[in-house]
This record gives C-alpha cells, sequence and structure tokens, in this order.
C-alpha cells in the first residue's frame, strides 16, 4: 500500500513540473503575442492620415451595426433597465461586440477602456471578488512519529465563484497504518461561502466519511465578522477523527464548537486566539484554548516575526481509542519565523522553544507530548513557474521528552 502510494507521489510530482513548464511556455507565447499586437498597434498609430477617414468611417459603420445586433439581443427588462443611460450602454455594447467580432485586435480606445470601467464600477457590488477566482489545488502528505504511526494523505481541492458563492469541492484519501493495523478512508465535502456585507459572511458543506468499515455523513456551518482589523468565526462542524489508524478502525467521529478570534493591533503587532469543545463519539469530551500573538519588523526582504505561544487542553477521560486524551496539557513557548514574497518565488521558516505539563489519566496515552521541554521547527519553499501557478514544499517537526513527529509535503496551487 505505502509503496503505491510513493510511486503515486513520484509521479504527482513529475506531474507538477510538467505543469509547470507548459505553463512556464504559454507564459512565454502569451508575453509574445502581446508584443506583437503592441507593435501592430505602434504601426497603426504612425501610419498615413489620409486613410483615416476610410477607417472611421467604417468603424463607425460597424459601431451602429454592433449596437443595433446588441440591442435586438436584450430582453425587454434588460432594456428598460438601461434606457436611463443610453450612451454609456451603446459605447458599452459596442466595445464588447467590436471585441467579439475580432476588430479590436488588442488595440481598444481610452474611451471604451473608461466606459468599461465604469459599467464594471456598478456591478462591482454583485460580483465575486477577482481574487476569488476559479483554483484548483491538489496535495500530498506524509506523516511519521516515534511511535510508528504512518499516515499518507492525498487531497485535492477544486473551488470556483457560482450565483455570488464561492463553491469548493474537496476530497481527502488517506492511507494510515501502526504496528497493530493499517487502514484506509475517503473524506469528500462539497463547501460554500459568501460575503454577505462588508461585516459578516456565512460558509459551510456537507459530504461524506467512508472508512474500510463505515460510511457516515459530516458537514460543518460557520459565520464570521470582520471590522477594523478584528475578525471572529464561530464553526460548527462534524467530521470523521484521523489521529491514527486505531481511531479510523473504531469510527470515531468528533462534533467540534469552535469560536476563532484574530485582533490587527498595528501593522507589526497582531494577535490570535481559539476556543473549542468537542464532542467525540465514544463518550468523550474535551476543551482546548489557544493564544499566539506576534510581532513583525522587517528584514533582509521579508518579516522577522517573534512570537508567544500558549495552549491548554483538557479531556474528560481517556478511552484509549488511539487519539491523545490528557486529563489537562498546558504549553508555553515562543516562536522566532522569518518570511519573504517575491514574484517568482516564496518561503517561510520558524523555530520554537516549549515546555509542556501533561497531566494524564487513567490507561495508556496515546501518541502526543509529554511533560518536559520540546521543540519544533517549520520550513516552507514555493515557486510560481507560471502566472497563477505555485508549487511548494513544506516539513515540519515536532518534539518532546520521549516523543517526535514530522510531516513532509508537496503542493500544486493553479488559479484560473
Amino acid at each position: 500500500m505505502f509503496r503505491a502510494a510513493a510511486v503515486s507521489v513520484a509521479l504527482a510530482f513529475a506531474g507538477f513540473i510538467f505543469v509547470a513548464i507548459c505553463t512556464s511556455r504559454a507564459s512565454a507565447a502569451q508575453a509574445q503575442l502581446d508584443a506583437q499586437n503592441q507593435q501592430h498597434c505602434d504601426d497603426d498609430s504612425t501610419a498615413p492620415d489620409d486613410g483615416g477617414d476610410d477607417a472611421n468611417s467604417k468603424a463607425s459603420n460597424d459601431d451602429n451595426q454592433a449596437v443595433t445586433t446588441a440591442n435586438s439581443d436584450q430582453h425587454a427588462p434588460e432594456a428598460a433597465a438601461s434606457s436611463g443611460d443610453d450612451s454609456d450602454s451603446s459605447d458599452d455594447q459596442t466595445a464588447d461586440a467590436d471585441k467579439d467580432n475580432g476588430n479590436d485586435q488588442g488595440c481598444s480606445s481610452d474611451n471604451n477602456d473608461a466606459d468599461h470601467s465604469s459599467s464594471d464600477d456598478s456591478n462591482q457590488d454583485n460580483a465575486v471578488d477577482v481574487e476569488d477566482g476559479p483554483s484548483l489545488l491538489t496535495l500530498f502528505d506524509y506523516y511519521t512519529d516515534s511511535q510508528h504511526y504512518v499516515n499518507v494523505t492525498t487531497t485535492s481541492i477544486a473551488s470556483a465563484p457560482f450565483e455570488g458563492f464561492m463553491a469548493t469541492l474537496r476530497r481527502d484519501w488517506m492511507q494510515a497504518r501502526d504496528t497493530n493495523t493499517q487502514q484506509a478512508a475517503e473524506i469528500t465535502t462539497l463547501a460554500f461561502n459568501r460575503d454577505l456585507s462588508e461585516l459578516w459572511g456565512i460558509g459551510g458543506g456537507f459530504g461524506t466519511a467512508r472508512g474500510m468499515r463505515s460510511n457516515d455523513a459530516i458537514g460543518s456551518f460557520q459565520t464570521h465578522l470582520n471590522e477594523d482589523g478584528f475578525s471572529a468565526t464561530a464553526t460548527i462542524a462534524r467530521d470523521m477523527l484521523l489521529a491514527s489508524a486505531q481511531t479510523v478502525a473504531s469510527n470515531i467521529r468528533q462534533t467540534d464548537l469552535g469560536l476563532s478570534l484574530s485582533y490587527d493591533l498595528s501593522e507589526a503587532f497582531s494577535a490570535d486566539a481559539e476556543v473549542h469543545h468537542r464532542f467525540y463519539s465514544d463518550g468523550n469530551r474535551a476543551d482546548e484554548i489557544t493564544f499566539s500573538p506576534d510581532y513583525k519588523v522587517d528584514l533582509l526582504g521579508g518579516k522577522l516575526a517573534l512570537g508567544y505561544r500558549f495552549s491548554y487542553s483538557a479531556y474528560a477521560l481517556n478511552p484509549e481509542d488511539g487519539y491523545w486524551a490528557p486529563s489537562s496539557a498546558l504549553s508555553d513557548g515562543i516562536a522566532l519565523g522569518w518570511s519573504f514574497d517575491h514574484q517568482a518565488y516564496y518561503g517561510r521558516a520558524e523555530l520554537g522553544a516549549n515546555y509542556d505539563s501533561v497531566r494524564e489519566a487513567a490507561g495508556k496515552l496515546a501518541n502526543g507530548p509529554s511533560s518536559g521541554p520540546g521543540a519544533s521547527g517549520a520550513i516552507t519553499f514555493g515557486i510560481r513557474p507560471g502566472d497563477g501557478t505555485e508549487l511548494e514544499t513544506y516539513w515540519t517537526g515536532n518534539g518532546s521528552a520521549g516523543w517526535n513527529s514530522m510531516n513532509v509535503g508537496l503542493v500544486l496551487r493553479y488559479f484560473l
């Protein structure tokens, strides 16, 4: 199973490189075509004036014909609505018709550009943000820890705007192994989100989680508020617990009631906090609190961030179902990170040190930190081989007394 997964990762990486090369060549070809069109425009602008009258006459006739055709295709309600500003409407339709018929050739006049700008502004309130266009993401993640737990996850995400919403289709395929069993699970979800105003929005999703011996419905709903650098998100979600092969085999489900807060006090200082209350299908429940302020300064063409990390979690009991469930766990630490983002590449590196105080419940505690000092590290590096394409690799590591874990992965993002 894991040999096949390794082959899949290798093939996917080769596919990433192929897509990157193709995209780069397509971008170069588009740049060459733009340069030719610009040269064509420059030649037209320096042409003798003798043919100007004929050209203007032909353009005028084409424009009138295009306007007539466009108006004849309009439905009655749309025509009535646009009658309040016939000149702007005609100009926009003329420019659109010229481009559709190939008459523009990349040399639209300034007047038409201005008309399009005013038209776009009038519809901006009803449109999805340009930055929130269609996108594709593929991720391969490999996890292992000192307790011989191995997890290989493949994630595919497709997002696109639809009727004012951002719709997302996601599929996760996980293969897990520990010293006792091997398991596989597939999770498929369809999600949506929308900003109802500048201040708040909603989102949610539904899907299925299918294991080797189970099939269950999952879903989530959230609402968020944003104002003057402050944001708050409230979430309720039910999903499959993928902590280990044993949790998958035991068909453990969790319901999470969460609240996350973020506040940018200034350009340099920000703080994040989260509160979660979880119910588990095995009768357990847990509470978790995290708090992480950061202070950032410019350094060497990037951002240097110094932060404090606090977390507290407590479980009602330890059911020994394959997930970490201490009676209480308190962690204090600091983190130092440096990130940069240039046009062709970006990256981030972070080092952290912490001290954990863990009080274990009765029974055998599953994989997780124990009391004592700990350390963490993370490295991310990505390139942009072409317009709208990002290829990224990452590594993370965590360790404490008697336990350590590691993640390594590849990510391909493509923005259409």
